[in-house]
């Protein structure tokens, strides 16, 4: 489920502020080499902590989520997924809650800083006693207290972060939700080496370990394939906004196509160099971080025709699918005001997914029995999606399936239009269904 940007006065500005803000390619703040916080542990199955019903009364369930909500451009992410969240559980509520719970959404603040995730971990986990975290922006945040958030047993649900650390290895109470950057690298080095076989391909990598698993799975791909292609990486730093020395490098080097694994605003200085400054037609392959709606105002519409990249599900603006329609009505009447783009639809997805996981666990809700279903879910299917999702004790990365898309059109008709099938990497095969608590058809229906 692709779920990014389409507010395009307000986030254009934001974005050429962002630039390498996105989805948590940041640089790790405040942790030791390893993004531990020190004295924390994952030896301890989920029964041993104390606290296995915080946050569950016979009326409510306390969910808390981690996100950027002042001091950062990154606030305008926050904003809207945490608008996403809310307008769900608003529809819970207003249907009656899970097992008459109601769902009591808390937000903490993390700044965008690994010192502001770790100080909002703490009161959500100590003070506001949530039973579950959901949702939680950015490796450098999230790298800075997900040990912490282990350590005390919370269920620490749907990680917007791609990186291999939040699943490997695998902790019983955490899942992540984006795919693994080195997955998707393959994906798109299968499209480039069937594509561009004997060719020269060159890269513009983020010098960081986002943009180098991202090469990385790009030339996995390119092996898997069979192809073979002469390579050179260009890499910048993550504070590094401009990019036109890199991309003169890359012409000079005549290669044949680019693959970028960077953020929005370096792709977008890549493509418009490439094209304006040095009227050169390469073929562009970008990572999925960048097929949002704003790339194509950022790197212009003329320039940006054509590129190739892969999302996970469908997009804000297929009023037709009715899963987005229900999103769109369901935010028109509980959002607030939040707008109905990929970014608020990241938050109503994911708490969609926790909900789910809310029902098919039933009224004796526990942590233990929160992460044992999670665990268990098997060819859950949500409105959004473009391919069912399995779970296991040992596979806990909630999206394991892309599909190619391809730019096109201008203005508020920009579209990642997609072509080609399914590709899915899902580790859990084999799995069966679990058998839905008999009180949940009574619950509230999934829009």
């Amino acid at each position: 489920m692709q779920t990014l940007l389409k507010r395009w006065p307000l986030l254009l500005v934001a974005v050429l502020a962002v630039g390498m803000l996105l989805l948590g390619a940041c640089k790790d703040e405040d942790k030791d080499e390893d993004g531990v916080t020190p004295g924390a542990t994952a030896k301890a199955t989920v029964g041993e902590w104390p606290g296995n019903t915080d946050g569950v009364s016979p009326t409510e369930v306390k969910i808390g989520t981690l996100l950027p909500m002042s001091n950062t451009p990154a606030t305008t992410w926050g904003t809207a997924i945490s608008g996403g969240m809310k307008a769900y559980a608003a529809y819970i509520n207003d249907n009656g809650g899970i097992y008459g719970r109601k769902i009591n959404l808390v937000i903490g603040d993390t700044q965008y800083t690994g010192p502001g995730a770790i100080e909002a971990a703490r009161k959500l986990v100590e003070q506001d006693k949530v039973f579950a975290l959901q949702g939680g922006l950015g490796t450098g945040a999230m790298a800075a207290a997900y040990k912490y958030i282990e350590e005390k047993g919370v269920p620490d649900m749907w990680l917007l972060a791609g990186e291999a650390r939040f699943t490997d290895p695998v902790s019983r109470n955490r899942f992540v939700w984006l795919v693994d950057y080195e997955d998707e690298g393959r994906l798109l080095g299968k499209y480039i080496g069937e594509k561009y076989d004997g060719k020269k391909l060159g890269i513009l990598a983020q010098n960081d370990d986002f943009g180098k698993a991202g090469e990385e799975g790009v030339k996995l791909g390119i092996e898997d394939v069979g192809a073979e292609l002469e390579s050179v990486t260009e890499y910048y730093d993550a504070t590094q906004t401009d990019v036109t020395a890199q991309t003169q490098r890359l012409k000079n080097a005549d290669v044949d196509v680019i693959a970028v694994y960077g953020m929005p605003q370096q792709a977008a200085s890549l493509m418009k160099t490439a094209r304006e400054t040095l009227d050169w037609d390469v073929p562009f392959v970008v990572t999925g971080v960048d097929a949002v709606e704003i790339e194509g105002a950022l790197a212009g519409y003329a320039n940006i025709e054509g590129a190739v990249s892969v999302v996970y599900g469908h997009q804000a603006y297929e009023v037709d699918w009715p899963g987005i329609a229900a999103f769109r009505a369901n935010l028109a009447k509980y959002g607030g005001g939040a707008g109905a783009n990929n970014l608020s639809l990241t938050g109503y997805v994911i708490m969609q997914a926790t909900v789910h996981l809310l029902e098919q666990t039933g009224p004796d809700l526990t942590r233990d029995a929160f992460l044992t279903t999670a665990e268990s879910l098997c060819k859950w299917m949500g409105p959004v999606g473009i391919a069912p999702t399995s779970l296991s004790p040992t596979d806990h990365r909630f999206t394991q399936v892309e599909r190619y898309v391809k730019a096109t059109g201008v203005d508020k008709e920009f579209r990642w239009e997609f072509f080609g099938e399914n590709m899915s990497f899902e580790s859990t095969k084999d799995c069966t269904v679990p058998t839905p608590h008999p009180e949940a058809t009574k619950q509230p229906p999934l829009p």
